[in-house]
């Protein structure tokens, strides 16, 4: 079983606040690029021999705000 360990992370491009868990990477295996939800800012994915796993825990502010925006009335 794999030991994994869990950290607190903010984007450098848009403050977003991530959970990110590191996980002992198997050899061999392929990383895919990973990036910000909100601002699509790339983000490491590995570290040393670590895959690194983002969760945003209360989802991305641009979509709460659009959520709540009022409907458009006409064309």
């Amino acid at each position: 079983m794999t030991e994994s360990h869990q950290t607190d992370f903010i984007c450098p491009g848009c403050r977003a606040r991530y959970k990110v868990v590191r996980v002992k990477a198997e050899a061999g295996r392929p990383h895919r690029p990973v990036q910000c939800l909100v601002c699509k800012k790339p983000l490491a994915a590995t570290d040393g021999e670590n895959i690194l796993k983002y969760f945003l825990p209360t989802g991305p502010r641009t979509q709460k705000r659009v959520e709540k925006a009022p409907p458009k009335w006409g064309s």
